[in-house]
């Protein structure tokens, strides 16, 4: 019986931890109520923890998602992917730099090269002329962007599933569009994150 009791301790201790947040990530859930702003130094943290952001999360089904590749104290690289149509999917790696401890901001870096596309219907890689012509479509509609900003508001967190949401602000020339806020589900747990999918 004693035997018996100690698996199941041990047991029960393991599943929890697999199921916990990591330190750093845990603190930042502590320190913060729903609708406070969490610093950009917090939300590095947690973008190095994460390992996936979907945007507008509806049953595991994503507008958009974020993977973060790289995290310094100045800035972030990231892949981003989504439909970009009924029948294509994409993913590309852009940066971003993180301003007075609030903001990460878009740059001038030129992603588009980086872009890739699959088939959504079986997964297949569209290379050569159709994904040359796909780039000169995001060109051709890129013409006219700005730079915009972003800061974050915790929401709440679910450590059952190891989910942590956000609302992610937009700013463009420094004003507030409260049109484009989102709400961003930080899936944490790579097992959980690998089987989101891009939504169109």
């Amino acid at each position: 019986m004693k035997t018996l009791l100690a698996a199941l301790a041990i047991a029960t201790v393991t599943a929890s931890t697999a199921m916990a947040f990591d330190a750093d990530s845990q603190a930042i859930i502590d320190r913060h109520k729903s609708g406070k702003l969490v610093a950009i130094h917090d939300v590095a943290t947690l973008m190095r923890s994460s390992a996936q952001w979907c945007y507008l999360n509806q049953d595991h089904t994503c507008a958009w998602t974020d993977i973060y590749l790289d995290v310094t104290d100045t800035g972030a690289t990231f892949e981003i992917g989504n439909a970009w149509d009924a029948d294509t999917d994409i993913a590309f790696t852009d940066k971003g730099v993180f301003e007075d401890d609030r903001y990460i901001c878009e740059t001038d870096y030129d992603w588009v090269p980086s872009v890739r596309a699959t088939r959504r219907s079986d997964g297949s890689v569209i290379t050569g002329r159709l994904l040359w012509d796909l780039k000169a479509d995001i060109y051709a509609i890129r013409a006219g962007d700005i730079q915009n900003c972003f800061d974050y508001l915790y929401l709440r967190a679910d450590p059952d599933y190891e989910q942590i949401t956000l609302l992610q602000r937009q700013y463009a020339d420094g004003v507030h569009d409260e049109t484009r806020d989102v709400e961003v589900t930080l899936h944490m747990n790579s097992e959980d994150a690998a089987g989101l999918s891009w939504r169109w």
